[in-house]
């Protein structure tokens, strides 16, 4: 089953915004994570951060990245029951 038939039918909150929303709103924050790395990254190559200041937003770069291919690629979310 590929995702334009198996996403419409999970059990999702009256609240869920539509499908379409989730592209352009990870797009921009991928950016805005991308952006804000990157800064850290820049000063802390230039010795002005220590490596405490940047683990964080590493792993959040990180848990970012893997999210939706765990979350979405393993399909293990709960689907609606046709009654």
């Amino acid at each position: 089953m590929d995702n334009s038939t198996w996403y419409p039918k999970l059990s999702k909150p009256k609240w869920a915004p539509p499908a379409w929303v989730f592209g352009p709103v990870w797009s921009v924050l991928y950016i805005i994570i991308a952006v804000s790395f990157g800064s850290v990254f820049i000063h802390f190559a230039q010795g002005n951060l220590p490596w405490m200041i940047v683990l964080p937003f590493a792993l959040n770069l990180v848990f970012n990245v893997s999210f939706t291919p765990l979350q979405f690629g393993l399909k293990n979310n709960k689907e609606q029951k046709n009654i």
